[in-house]
């Protein structure tokens, strides 16, 4: 199959290519492409909604038998789907399976834009299994993963150059989105939002024709139809305070989502340090949470529709271990279950070897929390809140807080729920939520883990430094010294080279002892006293700072600060000198990459 698409690429695509930029242009191909991720990215969400369906078709069959063996296999499906899940991605997608969007968030940081083929399909089967099988977790970011590959290995086919090989992964990404949640303009703004931060408003354009695509193929082929269609009420002018109250409510949340997420993994891997550890042990537990609360299981819309209806009945009736408890009780547990257990046991299905991403959990939880806050202030007697109203509301505050994005949290919300209605509200809690949220945990649940192991920043100029290897300005113009040259030998070489203010010194095997500094032995360079009897290594100061061949620019910019140096050595992996990378020579590669991130 790779060669018949190199074949066709060579033969066909290269020739339409330069035709199609002589005479229209070369910005002028960006759109039909674009357009074609979205169809291809449209199919892709579709064969992963039908996979889903058709398997959780399966699994409510085996829910409604009576017979204790069916009822047995349905509580351990969710193990069954980790497993699976887990053979596709050590089978398909390698060691290097990514399930979660941070990877690719660093990667484009990075302005690295290779995504194997493989990618364009891998998730789709892992995820639909462990989604399927009624693991705990979203669609959503298999989906977008799978976009970015198809919009990254398009551009690739059609010799798309890098800097519009980025703009497509956005374009894949968007349509991503368009397609699973129905939200054409809640896309294009997360992939602006989390995905491609500085991107320009111009950026929009090809991302709105691939999402809209999306969504028309989608609904066309498909027939997917909104997640969560519901009809709001009027917000009313006396609920305003309460609405910046859930705001806060919301924040408080969603930190408690990020940080269960990342405590959640942190132990997982720590106790159980091996993957089949993982597997066997983290299956298990997830499926005893998922037996005692079967509010748990999969993506949850299901239950978020039947909390916005008001039907906590039909929630609590899901729930054999519960139905028979008050009515108070119940739902208090249940409540505190969806609230306080969701994102952990999403952790642990994605950990233990699942695939799914924290959209979908994130909504769940903010439909909960959103409940909860107006079922409290409603019981205090002091003002009826419209209920119905602060579940969609409550979605949008954890969503901004989670994944801090408080523009796709309202326009994606809106558009999910058709809640269009409720946009002031929308606005008020995703804003105050992200502010709030932003002040207790200052990263997103996809940044922290890459930002506390300081391989992302939020400064723009460390960011863009970041995505260079000092390889890039490793100047190799240097006269390299022996430790054993005398300073009558070393006047000779000064006299016979080139005007440097430093001198590496270098033993027999190429590894650095030292470094002269011209300035610094000039007293004793030309004093005939010490021609014979002083030798290089006599004078040469020792290193204190020095880089690796795999550092990047933030970090050699950061040690040329705090050394007051102006130059810095450099050595590869086997401790062999390479050569100097310079303040000068970085500011100059600064510059250059600060006009190609202005030209986006």
């Amino acid at each position: 199959m790779g060669r018949f698409l190199l074949k066709l690429r060579r033969k066909s695509v290269l020739k339409l290519k330069n035709h199609w930029e002589h005479y229209l242009g070369s910005r002028s191909r960006i759109v039909p492409i674009a357009m074609l991720i979205g169809v291809t990215a449209a199919v892709a969400a579709g064969i992963l909604h039908e996979l889903v369906a058709v398997i959780e078709s399966a699994g409510k069959r085996l829910q409604n038998c009576n017979s204790i063996v069916a009822n047995g296999i349905f509580l351990l499906l969710p193990f069954a789907g980790i497993i699976i899940s887990y053979a596709i991605q050590r089978f398909i997608g390698g060691n290097r399976y990514a399930k979660s969007l941070s990877p690719l968030i660093l990667a484009l940081n990075r302005r690295k834009t290779n995504i194997p083929l493989k990618e364009t399909f891998n998730h789709i089967i892992s995820s639909a299994v462990s989604v399927g099988c009624g693991g705990s977790a979203g669609l959503e970011a298999p989906s977008v993963l799978t976009g970015a590959a198809i919009g990254a290995n398009t551009a690739g086919f059609f010799g798309i150059d890098r800097r519009q090989k980025l703009l497509m992964i956005g374009c894949g990404a968007a349509a991503a989105i368009s397609a699973i949640f129905q939200s054409p303009i809640g896309g294009v703004l997360f992939a602006l939002e989390v995905l491609l931060p500085e991107f320009s408003v111009a950026a929009l354009i090809p991302m709105l024709i691939s999402s809209a695509v999306a969504m028309v193929v989608s609904r066309a082929f498909f027939h997917h139809e909104q997640i969560l269609f519901v009809i709001n009420p009027e917000w009313r002018l006396d609920a305003i305070p309460f609405y910046f109250l859930c705001g806060i409510f919301c924040a408080l949340v969603g930190v408690f989502v990020i940080k269960s997420v990342y405590r959640t993994t942190g132990w997982l891997k720590k106790l159980l340090p091996t993957p089949w550890r993982r597997l066997f042990a983290g299956g298990t537990i997830l499926c005893m949470i998922l037996g005692l609360f079967p509010v748990l299981r999969g993506q949850g819309y299901f239950f978020i529709t039947r909390l916005y209806d008001g039907n906590i009945q039909e929630i609590i009736t899901s729930s054999p271990l519960w139905q028979d408890m008050p009515l108070p009780l119940a739902i208090t547990a249940i409540t505190a279950a969806a609230i306080l257990l969701k994102a952990a046991v999403s952790a642990l299905t994605v950990e233990s070897g699942g695939d799914g991403g924290i959209f979908a959990p994130a909504m769940f939880i903010g439909a909960f929390t959103g409940f909860a806050f107006a079922r409290l202030i409603n019981l205090t007697g002091l003002v009826t809140l419209q209920e119905e109203n602060f579940v969609v509301i409550g979605m949008c505050g954890v969503f901004s807080a989670v994944l801090r994005a408080p523009l796709t949290g309202v326009f994606l919300i809106a558009e999910v729920t058709y809640s269009y209605i409720l946009l002031v509200p929308l606005m008020i809690v995703s804003s105050l939520a992200h502010a709030v949220a932003r002040f207790f945990e200052p990263h997103s649940v996809y940044r922290k883990a890459l930002a506390e192991a300081d391989l992302l920043s939020d400064d723009r100029d460390q960011a863009m430094l970041r995505t260079l290897s000092v390889r890039v300005c490793l100047s190799q113009d240097y006269t390299a010294l022996a430790p054993e040259l005398n300073m009558k030998e070393l006047r000779k070489v000064i006299e016979n080279t080139p005007p440097y203010d430093l001198f590496p010194v270098l033993d027999s095997n190429g590894i650095l002892q030292g470094i002269v500094y011209l300035d610094k032995i000039t007293p004793v360079l030309f004093d005939p006293k010490f021609a014979e009897s002083m030798l290089v290594f006599d004078l040469m100061s020792s290193v204190r700072h020095h880089l690796d061949e795999d550092d990047d620019l933030a970090r050699a910019v950061n040690i040329l600060e705090s050394s007051h140096l102006e130059q810095l050595p450099v050595k590869n992996r086997n401790g062999r000198f390479m050569g100097f990378v310079s303040a000068n020579d970085i500011f100059k590669i600064y510059r250059g990459i600060v006009r190609e991130a202005d030209s986006f």
